[in-house]
């Protein structure tokens, strides 16, 4: 079939396997469902083969790669909150405050504003709320405990705020630095999500310069020895002393806004490492 359709990841997979003239098997009509190397590796969708579904849990949830990860790179500060009045029965045991009220007096005395709530298994920038005030933070408890949300989440994070100079993505595969953008907003309108290439207009800019490439990989190089992904997004906020911050993981990394900006030929050479380690 041709390569030219499909989810951005599978597409890219099929391109770099044609290069390599490494054998792969299409098992639907879309090209979003590969497997290469005899069926031993199936690329799905946005979903890759390498990491354990133990790991991939660690990802979503940001509490729990927080709690793993805090020592061992720069993170800002996190706290987790449970809903006083979970929607499920089998979440009353994690409760430790009582009601709305106590979870934000805790707030406002643990943290200074502004200050960033998030639900602490959402992607793509979805209730993620930076708060000025304490009403505003009552605001975003509010949305992220809300039982009739589609978005409702029984753990709601609070992070310090890091001021960023700049904002990227980078993408690591068995530890090394594969490919990294910025997540530009210079020219880019907010839109009511804070995820930076949520913004209208905002960019995502391949990084190639070398020598910034090797400070991601000095950033991110102390996380594989404690969370041993082979695969996955790392989210990196550079303050306005250029430190570094590590913000959270994605083991399903999406490309459909970076291939917006730059094509399918900076994903396809990155496949092209990826298949030819695969054993």
């Amino acid at each position: 079939m041709s390569t030219a359709g499909g989810y951005v990841n599978t597409r890219c997979v099929r391109k770099a396997c044609d290069r390599l003239k490494i054998p792969y098997t299409v098992h639907d009509e879309y090209g979003n469902f590969v497997s290469v190397q005899k069926q031993k590796y199936f690329f799905v969708n946005a979903s890759m083969p390498f990491n354990s579904s133990s790991l991939n849990k660690i990802c979503s949830d940001k509490d729990f790669a927080s709690r793993l990860l805090k020592d061992v790179v720069r993170m800002p500060k996190t706290l987790g909150y449970f809903d006083p009045y979970p929607k499920y029965e089998k979440y009353t045991d994690y409760i430790e405050q009582t009601n709305y009220e106590a979870i934000t007096d805790s707030i406002c005395s643990e943290f200074s504003f502004p200050l960033i709530i998030k639900m602490n298994s959402g992607q793509q920038g979805t209730n993620v709320f930076k708060c000025a005030t304490k009403e505003d933070v009552s605001m975003a408890l509010a949305a992220i405990f809300d039982h009739n949300s589609p978005h409702y989440d029984f753990v709601a994070l609070v992070q310090e705020y890091i001021q960023p100079k700049a904002e990227y993505r980078v993408i690591v595969f068995r530890g090394e630095v594969l490919l990294a953008y910025e997540k530009n907003i210079t020219d880019a309108t907010f839109v009511g999500n804070l995820s930076p290439l949520h913004y209208e207009n905002a960019k995502a800019i391949q990084i190639l310069d070398l020598d910034l490439l090797k400070r991601f990989q000095e950033c991110i190089t102390p996380i594989f020895p404690i969370l041993n992904l082979e695969f996955t997004g790392i989210d990196i906020i550079q303050d306005e002393d250029d430190k570094f911050y590590v913000i959270e993981l994605n083991s399903r990394p999406g490309f459909t806004l970076f291939e917006k900006d730059n094509g399918d030929e900076p994903l396809v050479q990155m496949y092209e490492k990826i298949l030819s380690s695969l054993e």
